[in-house]
């Protein structure tokens, strides 16, 4: 009989049913059915496959190795005697323990004073896995435009620093007295070379407004402290180690003091460069080489700086960050640190402490300039 010739009570009871057997088999299809057969089923089914999922994800994250570096090069920049030559022995062993690699850590050394041939070796290399320990003064000498430099050291990741301030010695008159600036007598700075570790101090009495004249070819401390001695220079510059209080109370006795350190970074009680100035002066320095003097104070300060590629893939970065990490806080490194009045810097210490070294263009610029008109006068002596 067609639908519409029925009963309408007839009609109502079809249109029941019809609904009540979608809303069935819609449950029973997404497994909400209580009891229900098939929605048993689906849902079992569902859980099957996801545990099987997760099963593959867990096999899979299994079979990933730890990340690990293949067999990296320390090249060490310096000959012996150098602050990379001594640091050397001390952490590459330290750094075979808690860096990941396939292999041991091979040093490779390469010989010259200031590193700049060892600095210049290792951006010839461009790998990433290859790692540099450099002294401060080959940052030196790509400040003061150095031809033999070939590398750019604001290019570099550095990954730990080996630091100590030096101390400047001496006997000087910074009063800006008639009687001095009618004798125009120089201070004469013992230095290794006129661009070496001694630059910062030559910087300082510029700034200071004295005529400073380098004495060159005093290599060490001792020929250093027998010239001061015997009234050849009139200031010398210590390496922390070498600054030892029975040296300072030996210098003080013959009038020669402690006239500062080239940054805050002594842990003792006497004043930094900018410290020094602001209580002969009377206010900070505001001398266009000032920002140069800063960034060369912390070049000189630097006794090794273990610094990888720019191009180091970041989880090689990583790693070595964190095994430098591990290597300062052993007591063996930190007690050779202590014994040298110096401290490893690793983690977020290292990039303030760097950052310091790239100074403005136009502070490069006028100390290179100040750096060429110099060297006549230091010519003629």
């Amino acid at each position: 009989m067609p639908e519409k010739d029925l009963p309408p009570d007839s009609r109502f009871s079809r249109d029941l049913l019809r609904r009540h057997s979608r809303r069935t088999l819609l449950k029973a299809a997404l497994g909400l059915t209580t009891g229900s057969g098939a929605g048993s089923f689906l849902t079992a089914r569902a859980f099957a496959r996801r545990s099987e999922t997760d099963g593959l994800l867990q096999a899979a994250s299994a079979a990933i190795p730890a990340p690990t570096i293949g067999t990296p090069d320390l090249i060490v920049a310096g000959s012996p005697g150098t602050g990379p030559a001594r640091w050397a022995p001390v952490l590459a062993p330290s750094l075979e323990t808690t860096l990941p690699t396939d292999g041991p850590l091979n040093l490779h050394n390469v010989a010259g004073q200031d590193g700049v041939t060892g600095a210049n070796f290792f951006d010839a290399q461009a790998s990433g896995e290859n790692a540099l320990l450099v002294p401060g003064t080959a940052i030196l000498a790509a400040l003061s435009g150095d031809s033999r430099v070939h590398f750019d050291y604001q290019r570099w990741l550095p990954v730990a620093l080996v630091t100590g301030s030096p101390l400047v010695v001496g006997h000087v008159d910074f009063r800006r007295s008639l009687r001095t600036l009618l004798q125009n007598r120089p201070v004469r700075v013992a230095v290794t070379t006129p661009t070496g570790a001694e630059l910062p101090t030559l910087l300082a009495m510029a700034i200071l407004s004295m005529r400073a004249i380098p004495v060159s070819g005093l290599a060490t401390r001792d020929t250093s402290i027998e010239a001061l001695q015997r009234g050849e220079v009139d200031v010398a510059q210590l390496s922390p180690g070498s600054a030892t209080p029975e040296l300072l109370d030996a210098l003080k006795a013959k009038g020669f003091v402690p006239l500062f350190s080239l940054t805050t970074d002594t842990g003792g009680s006497l004043p930094d460069f900018a410290g020094r100035f602001t209580s002969l002066r009377g206010h900070t320095p505001d001398h266009p080489l000032f920002p140069a003097y800063r960034a060369a104070a912390h070049a000189a300060s630097i006794e090794a700086a273990l610094v990888l590629p720019m191009l180091t893939p970041p989880a090689n970065a990583a790693l070595w960050r964190h095994a430098a990490h591990l290597t300062a806080s052993l007591p063996s490194v930190d007690e050779v640190a202590r014994s040298s009045h110096t401290r490893l810097t690793t983690e977020a210490d290292v990039l303030p402490f760097y950052a310091a070294l790239s100074p403005p263009l136009a502070s490069v610029l006028a100390f290179r300039r100040w750096l060429s008109a110099s060297s006549v006068s230091w010519r003629t002596g």
